[in-house]
Order: C-alpha cells, then structure tokens, then sequence
C-alpha cells in the first residue's frame, strides 16, 4: 500500500509552487495522469499553486485527445505552454523517472527539488534533487492507477471526464489487461458506470493502423529469426521504425516472446514483449533484465511483459547479451 506515501506527499506540497510534467512523446497514461493529479490537486491542496507543462504529444495520444474533447468539450487540455523554472518549489514528474526523457530545458542543470510518480522499475540513480517522496511502484500497469489510489485514498470525488480518462490510461498502458492483474480490473470497474460505457471507450481508443506501421510490420515478420529455447519461441527482427508494435504482433503471431530493434544515426531503441503466462511460469522479467544492463550511456527498464531500452552504441553486443539473459530465464 502506498498510504505513507500519500500522506508524505500531500504534507509536503502544501503551499508549494509545482510543475506537473511527464515523459516526451506523452501518451495516454501521461496525459491523463498528469490532467487528473492537476485536479486532485487543485481541489485537495488548495495552497499548492500548480502549473501542467505537456511536451510533445505522440501522434495516437492526438488522435484520442481529439476524440475526447468531442466528447467532453468543457475540458481543456493545454498543449501548448511556455513555462518558466523560476520560482517553481518542486518538479513532479509523472509516468517516468529518468530525466532523459523529460523536456524541461536544463532540468538536469536545475537545483529544485524533484519527486517522480512511475509505474516502472527505477531505471537509474537520478541527482540529489531526487528527494525520498518518490511514489514507484511496477506493481502497478500504469501511472495512472496510482493516481486514482491517491484520489480514492483521499476520498476526492473524480468527475466523469476524468474518470473517462484514467479508465483509457490504465486500458491502453495495460494492454486492455493483458500487462495487468486482478486489481487492474478492480478498478476499472469500479470507475464505470451507466455513464461511461466500456465498448464506447475502447472503441475511442482503436486507431487504424498508417500504411508506414503496416509496411513495417511485414517487413519485419520477413527478416525475423526464430530461436527455439525449450517450449519456449523467441522472435527477434529489426525495423525502421515502430519497435514497439512490431514485438506486440510478435507475440500475437505465435512467438512468446518478442524482441524488435531499429538503429539509426540518433541512436538505437530495443523494444520487447512476453506472453504473460510465460512470464509467471518462468518467472522472465523484461524489465529487471534491460533495468540490468543499463548504465549512464544506456537506458532501459519496464514491466516484466514489455520493456525497451535505448543507448547510441554497442546494439550487437547488447542484443547478444539480452537474448541470453532471456534464454537463461526461459530455462529456470
């Protein structure tokens, strides 16, 4: 339970001036995590002066926002914020805690104080603004179940909107349950209604594949390799683009787990996926395992299902490396 945890942190943003972010290339999670903490603050810590800076929002997180102000036209979602760092007490960064992926210029030149609210494994030692209020926990499929802990612990009243926007968080970073557990659904249910129609938001959250995403998922099912470990099929194949939903048609055509890359001037990205029973049964953990092999150049983490990890060198030696560590857990 995190109760200690929300205790400390409601103590400790009072009065404070705060900057509520989350990760470039927001996602749902991102997104409504940082919309409804914005309210529970606003209305639970009223001292607590609190400004939302999103940075650049992906292109399936568009399409739902779009979707979603249709739908809810009196909400208002700032996409576009200068922000300024003077006079900000506190950074609150959602939904990730490595600072390479947050937007703030010079935020790692900053002396303010940071505190990180993530569903995934720590990925590194961050500075000593880091301070020890923290809320990390991979127990959780998505950022935004925590925050509707925090809100439910705190008996804060979430109107439909917002309800409507944690159940597409926790649907999409679960994987509409396949990443998630017994209490995911839990909670779910429990932020339905007769006014929020499940099939009407899963429905929003379905995008149609672009012909780019679908020409790279061919030609990455042509080139893959198949490695037999046990019981147990691996897929690994390299792609342009698109890592991630590559390893998720891996595993949906039959592989158990899947691993695609791309390598590219800026650098490379690795993306993985496991079949969920083969992650109880063997007791694989993707993300303990890239978490693992990252270092200061190299940075990786995520659930025990899906994971990814993104460095500039070393993509073979590092591919290598991983495989075997899959390979090694597959067998226990």
């Amino acid at each position: 339970m995190l109760n200690s945890k929300f205790e400390d942190l409601k103590l400790f943003l009072k009065g404070k001036k705060i900057l509520l972010t989350t990760h470039e290339l927001v996602d749902i999670d991102g997104l409504a995590s940082c919309l409804v903490l914005k309210f529970f603050l606003n209305r639970f810590i009223s001292s607590a002066d609190v400004h939302l800076f999103l940075p650049e929002i992906s292109k399936s997180t568009k399409g739902f926002i779009q979707k979603f102000t249709e739908k809810f036209p009196n909400i208002t979602i700032p996409l576009e914020i200068e922000f300024k760092t003077l006079k900000i007490d506190i950074f609150l960064i959602l939904d990730t805690n490595n600072l390479d992926q947050v937007a703030i210029p010079d935020i790692n030149n900053s002396v303010i104080p940071i505190i990180f609210i993530d569903h995934h494994l720590k990925l590194k030692k961050n500075d000593k603004r880091n301070i020890s209020l923290n809320i990390i926990d991979d127990k959780y499929s998505s950022t935004a179940e925590i925050i509707y802990e925090l809100c439910e612990y705190y008996n804060v009243e979430l109107t439909l909107p917002y309800k409507y926007l944690l159940i597409a968080a926790i649907l999409t970073d679960s994987g509409f349950f396949k990443h998630g557990n017994n209490d995911t659904i839990l909670r779910i249910s429990k932020l339905l209604s007769n006014q929020l129609d499940y099939q009407e938001i899963q429905s929003t959250l379905k995008n149609d594949k672009t012909i780019p995403e679908k020409i790279a998922k061919i030609k990455a099912l042509q080139r893959v390799q198949l490695i037999q470990e046990g019981n147990w099929l691996i897929g690994i194949t390299n792609v342009g683009s698109f890592e991630a939903s590559v390893a998720s048609s891996l595993i949906k055509i039959g592989f158990d787990v899947g691993v695609a890359y791309s390598e590219k001037k800026s650098g490379y990205r690795i993306s993985t996926r496991a079949k969920k029973y083969v992650c109880l049964k063997t007791g694989l953990h993707l993300g303990k395992i890239l978490e693992e092999l990252s270092d200061d150049e190299i940075s990786g983490g995520g659930h025990d299902g899906a994971a990814a990890i993104q460095g500039n060198e070393g993509l073979e030696e590092l591919l290598a490396i991983l495989i075997e560590k899959v390979k090694q857990s597959l067998s226990k």
